[in-house]
């Protein structure tokens, strides 16, 4: 039996031999999948946080870069409340819940300002809550005022089904400390293309995928944006699964792993 023939056959849109990309709103894919058959959730969902602000940066000689704009998309501003939002976040959540395997992990990015909310839910519904882990940026994006620090650090909070147990975590990788030093994604770097407003480097994602699953287990992110999370899973024989419903970024995902599997077939 092929691992992918418990999952679901509609809005496909593109496979390898170690993953599926699903063209389709999560909330639609999530209850298809059945329970206990995720070893690995890591995703970055929208945050709700999008701002009618723009930062130039072309001509600013000490932060030069690309221009940065705060207005993600309709995809991080389509609730009208914030509880609307944790209403929404919530049916993921508990989807996630019951597809993930017992004493296996999930981990999401999250607004910072929010966190209550996604802390309590997830240890009242059988989660048990771990030491976030940080992404701490190289690059950092300057201010638009000049009343505030620098924002160096993003967080993605880590829960764990059940209990936490020995044999879940592969210590034997070598201890690290729970940050993970890394530039943000711009293009003609070590990550390609910048292809999308929130890229989380591919480096980080391995980083936590080599010490929270094992060759060959299966790896879901709810938002897949650019294809970030899929490319760590091909570039470390995992499984994956991804679901995004943007179909213009499902096409960059797309030629993104392809052009990943073709690098890896070099070697």
């Amino acid at each position: 039996m092929n691992w992918k023939d418990k999952f679901p056959k509609e809005n496909k849109y593109f496979e390898t031999d170690n993953g599926i990309l699903y063209c389709a709103d999560c909330l639609k894919i999530l209850p298809l999948i059945p329970n206990k058959s995720i070893d690995l959730i890591l995703t970055d969902p929208p945050f709700m946080i999008s701002q009618e602000i723009k930062i130039a940066r072309s001509q600013n000689y000490k932060y030069k870069g690309k221009d940065i704009n705060l207005d993600f998309g309709p995809w991080d501003s389509q609730w009208q409340s914030k509880e609307e939002y944790i209403n929404w976040c919530k049916i993921w959540w508990k989807e996630g819940i019951r597809i993930l395997k017992d004493y296996h992990h999930f981990l999401f990015f999250f607004d910072k300002a929010k966190i209550s909310y996604a802390w309590d839910y997830m240890e009242e519904n059988g989660m048990k809550g771990r030491s976030p882990v940080f992404w701490i940026k190289l690059n950092l994006v300057p201010r638009a005022r000049k009343v505030d620090f620098m924002k160096a650090i993003e967080m993605c909070l880590w829960f764990t089904k059940k209990e936490v147990k020995v044999g879940y975590f592969n210590y034997q990788l070598g201890q690290h400390p729970d940050y993970f030093m890394y530039s943000i994604p711009q293009d003609n770097s070590k990550e390609g293309e910048r292809t999308h407003p929130t890229q989380k480097p591919v480096a980080f994602c391995k980083w936590l995928i080599s010490y929270l699953s094992n060759e060959n287990e299966i790896v879901l992110d709810l938002f897949l944006g650019s294809g970030t999370t899929a490319i760590a899973c091909e570039k470390l024989g995992r499984k994956w699964i991804g679901i995004e419903i943007d179909k213009t970024f499902c096409e960059v995902a797309k030629q993104r792993i392809l052009k990943e599997s073709k690098q890896l077939k070099l070697f």
